[in-house]
């Protein structure tokens, strides 16, 4: 029982700071991305690419969190002159890209196969096998991260970002580079994603394609909705929801392939509740640009 809650808290942590780093884009600049998922696979085989071939656990993950930043300054340059739903429909472009990617690199990325194998770190001689180390790593680890989201997105680099999501063209019309902004959010946001990606391909110990396709984006969007886009603990509070109530219909007695149409309709369940009586979330703002 111990090992279970122990592995079910490191998972919470890992998909709550994923959940936190799409609020960035989603909730902070008032844009819909829906390729955050294919950072999240970008950072996660830069990371395992390189742990496998012994490269250490610090710099492979830093190299992971710069790949990934690298993807979201690429990917924001032409996808953040969009409006509306435009950027929605490019971005998931985007993710089914990446995915077809990892899906045919077959002499890099094993293709379907995935990476199996994707070691557990070891720093300065100490080897984190153990869930129970582990998980004392990703919390080291993602305090660092939820701080430093936390100090950027409560600097004036923050405030601008909200500005440029309340009233766009005021933002404009007080001299601020707009889409510079946009570009540095998208790029850090991708960049911490990175960061996690490092520690989810670890303690899974293993990644493949269909780790990152439309299901999983599903899940970062129903919980950013649920805790409340715009708020820092909205995100970190729908992740938990929503993986708190998977993994109650693992107890329930139902045949295995009930479980997937159960968890799809308890999020619908959830969403149409919190749209109907808490429409901008439990913690969350309302976002202007999304009546754009």
């Amino acid at each position: 029982m111990l090992d279970y809650l122990i592995h079910l808290a490191a998972e919470f942590i890992i998909l709550s700071m994923l959940t936190l780093c799409l609020d960035i884009i989603i909730g902070f600049v008032g844009y819909l991305n829906l390729g955050h998922v294919a950072f999240w696979a970008i950072g996660s085989y830069t990371y395992a690419l390189l742990m496998l071939h012994g490269v250490p656990f610090f710099v492979s993950m830093v190299a992971a969190g710069v790949v990934a930043g690298i993807a979201g300054f690429l990917i924001g340059l032409p996808t953040l002159r969009l409006k509306g739903h435009y950027i929605a429909i490019a971005t998931l472009g985007f993710m089914y890209i990446t995915g077809a990617f990892l899906s045919n690199l077959t002499d890099v990325t094993r293709g379907p196969l995935g990476l199996p194998g994707i070691p557990r770190p070891t720093i300065f001689g100490f080897y984190f096998g153990s869930d129970f180390l582990f998980l004392g790593l990703t919390v080291a680890i993602s305090l660092v991260v939820a701080l430093l989201i936390y100090k950027i997105l409560h600097s004036p680099f923050g405030k601008i970002l909200e500005t440029i999501r309340e009233d766009e063209v005021a933002a404009k019309a007080l001299g601020k580079n707009t889409f510079g902004y946009k570009l540095q959010a998208n790029v850090v946001s991708a960049f911490f994603v990175g960061i996690m990606s490092a520690l989810s391909a670890s303690f899974f110990q293993y990644i493949g394609p269909t780790d990152f396709e439309v299901p999983r984006m599903i899940f970062f969007l129903a919980a950013l909705m649920i805790g409340g886009a715009g708020s820092f603990w909205g995100g970190l509070l729908g992740a938990v929801v929503i993986l708190g109530l998977e993994e109650c219909t693992r107890f329930i007695a139902l045949p295995p392939n009930a479980i997937g149409p159960i968890r799809t309709m308890i999020y619908a369940v959830i969403l149409i509740a919190v749209m109907l009586y808490k429409p901008n979330g439990i913690l969350g703002k309302k976002i202007k640009a999304f009546d754009r």
